[in-house]
């Protein structure tokens, strides 16, 4: 081998393990670097490192209202923390896991608990209290009063009902007056006793009203011995000449109901059926619904009879939602309504009987063929099952 070979091959070899040299140094840090406390990115974390839960809001809890309490540890594979890994107090017992939503579960800290809507133990607005500005007593809103059914009167016994008072609506609310309508049609349209809407309006006898008259509807002011003292209201439409009150209508008289009518006799008033036919819609005193009477089926043009002896004191399609209607006086107390009738045999003032026709069954908004059928005490409307015989 020639002198400038041996001095190539003995350089290359120098080169060689000065590269192999750093190779191993550079594997020497690498494996010594593994072997630390070298911490991955935190995206890469979540398989082997434990996350702080959020803390649990309790109102139930020992703690004050609004108070937070950390809960256990919650791993990332969703199983949670023992107790004893939790850092609770020794003997305390972990509260069970509460569904929250669908899907979803808390495991609360111990002694802590998690409010769900209707659970037992959970936030009801009447156990809520309220502390006013001032300094006043807390204020717990009162429990909902409970609706009682109206009472049905047996065949013997009388109907009870106690005076009306203006419902919180028409506080501070007024009429005006429209051509054709009489006192009994405006009260009878808000669910009034005539005899107080005219105490309340300072209305003299004979009670004339007029169109475009104004009249309050907050009879809050009247007293039931005041109403007492009214005597009998004539039912002359507002803007009409004096109406002829006591006649008997001669169609009424001659198409009357004969033979053995059932009748039943409530406060000296002797009731009977004002169409036969069978009830369709029984008796809501809401004050939602604007007919609070009961519906009868029958067929159009079918008679329609007066229920009890009394007086027209409306005869007309002025309040909406009623068409052509019928409204008689039975006493200063008792009125009764004939709705949805397609024609009308008696006008304002006429003096009628129990049996006597006054109308024509029609039909309802809707196209039904039927009677609606009311009875008002004081203003105030009742079911007409505790007036009307029993089938």
């Amino acid at each position: 081998m020639s002198g400038n070979r041996i001095t190539n091959w003995v350089s290359a070899a120098t080169a060689d393990w000065r590269v192999r040299a750093v190779v191993l140094a550079g594997l020497a840090f690498t494996l010594q670097a593994c072997g630390g406390r070298y911490q991955a990115p935190l995206d890469d974390q979540s398989a082997v490192l434990d996350r702080a839960p959020p803390a649990i809001y309790s109102t139930t809890g020992p703690s004050a209202i609004g108070g937070v309490a950390a809960s256990a540890p919650v791993s990332s594979s969703g199983s949670s923390a023992s107790a004893g890994s939790s850092g609770s107090a020794a003997g305390a017992t972990a509260a069970p896991a509460r569904a929250i939503a669908a899907g979803v579960r808390v495991q609360p800290a111990d002694g802590v608990n998690v409010n769900v809507a209707n659970d037992p133990g959970g936030i009801r607005r009447t156990s809520i209290a309220r502390q006013p500005l001032g300094g006043s007593a807390p204020v717990t809103p009162p429990e909902p009063a409970t609706a009682t059914a109206p009472a049905t009167a047996s065949a013997s016994a009388s109907v009870t009902v106690a005076a009306t008072q203006a419902p919180a609506a028409l506080v501070g609310q007024s009429h005006i007056v429209a051509r054709g309508e009489t006192l009994y049609s405006i009260a009878w349209q808000y669910s009034l006793d005539y005899r107080a809407l005219a105490l309340a309006n300072n209305l003299q006898a004979p009670y004339t009203i007029y169109p475009d008259q104004r009249l309050s509807l907050n009879i809050g002011s009247v007293s039931s011995n005041a109403l007492q003292s009214v005597p009998a209201i004539q039912a002359a439409p507002a803007g009409a000449a004096a109406v002829a009150s006591g006649q008997r209508p001669a169609a009424a008289e001659a198409t009357r109901r004969t033979g053995n009518v059932p009748s039943r006799v409530i406060e000296d008033i002797a009731w009977q059926w004002p169409v036969e036919g069978r009830v369709l819609r029984t008796f809501s005193g809401s004050a939602a619904t604007t007919s609070r009477g009961i519906d009868i089926g029958a067929r159009r043009g079918d008679p329609v009879y007066a229920a009890a002896d009394g007086d027209v004191v409306y005869s007309g399609r002025g309040i909406q939602g009623q068409g052509d209607l019928i409204i008689i006086r039975h006493s200063a107390r008792h009125l009764s309504a004939y709705s949805h009738n397609s024609s009308m045999l008696v006008s304002s003032g006429a003096r009628i009987r129990a049996g006597d026709k006054i109308a024509e069954v029609g039909t309802d908004s809707s196209g039904a063929e039927l009677l609606h059928f009311e009875v008002r005490v004081d203003g105030a409307p009742v079911d007409p099952a505790g007036y009307l015989p029993s089938r």
